[in-house]
């Protein structure tokens, strides 16, 4: 029995320990947070919009299948390494595959996904953007996680105003 814990345990660390390299940016002063939880999307949905506008209405169908976006950000050099390196370990540690890279005006961006219900969605969609912003260096994290429509998650990522979201117009068409 021992062993069996023992065994358990060593599987499951390196998927918690790569789930909370994240969590600690939250409250750093140099770091930028945003995190919304599925109880905000859940509550999004609920607002009076006119549902029979079909882009409203997918709108609707994407936010509700999500149970969190968080986006961390960052000027500070430091802090800037220090994602640099935790993105590449949760990178190399998860299950997660290279969907597109993108480099150009200054910035680098790099999307990653976890296979979803069927080739249209994801369960997972991580982004990490380094590079100018603004004449500025900045390193970015997005992680979104839910049932996620590739062709409408653009959408949401322009209305947060997230750097690097610009991007994500083209993912839908590099995922094979």
């Amino acid at each position: 029995m021992k062993k069996l814990t023992l065994a358990l345990l060593a599987l499951i660390v390196p998927f918690l320990a790569s789930a909370q390299n994240f969590d600690k940016y939250e409250n750093m002063k140099e770091v930028d947070a945003v995190v919304v939880t599925s109880k905000m999307f859940k509550l999004l949905t609920k607002i009076d919009l006119n549902a029979d506008d079909p882009e409203t209405q997918a709108y609707i169908d994407l936010i509700e299948n999500l149970q969190e976006m968080k986006v961390l950000s960052s000027s500070q050099e430091s802090i800037r390494k220090q994602m640099a390196s935790d993105v590449a370990s949760f990178i190399k540690n998860g299950k997660m595959e290279e969907l597109m890279r993108v480099s150009e005006g200054g910035k680098t961006v790099k999307f990653y996904y976890s296979p979803g219900k069927n080739d249209d969605y994801v369960s997972q969609l991580f982004m990490f953007m380094e590079g100018q912003d603004k004449n500025k260096p900045i390193s970015v994290i997005l992680n979104i996680k839910g049932e996620i429509n590739l062709a409408q998650v653009s959408k949401l990522a322009n209305d947060f105003k997230i750097p690097g979201g610009n991007e994500l117009k083209n993912v839908e068409t590099k995922k094979q």
